[in-house]
């Protein structure tokens, strides 16, 4: 039963992968247009770009939840969401 469970959960996981693998380029396309108009401090935009470049590297290694998680952090450090 235990593993049927697991098998499930990771079946689950790997449908919803490609899911979040769109969603990606278009949250740094949104976080690229949006960035050159925040009003947050450069500290912050330093921040956020850095968020921004572990998003893309993470997209890249196909692990596009983390990669979703920390472009829409970024996104929300210069009030792009």
């Amino acid at each position: 039963m235990k593993k049927l469970i697991l098998s499930a959960v990771a079946a689950i996981l790997l449908a919803a992968s490609p899911a979040y693998a769109g969603s990606c380029p278009k949250i740094m396309k949104q976080f690229d247009a949006a960035v050159s108009k925040s009003s947050a401090s450069a500290e912050v935009k330093a921040k956020a770009m850095a968020l921004r470049a572990e998003g893309e590297a993470m997209h890249k290694a196909g692990k596009h939840a983390e990669s979703v998680k920390a472009l829409n952090d970024a996104m929300k450090l210069i009030g792009g969401m």
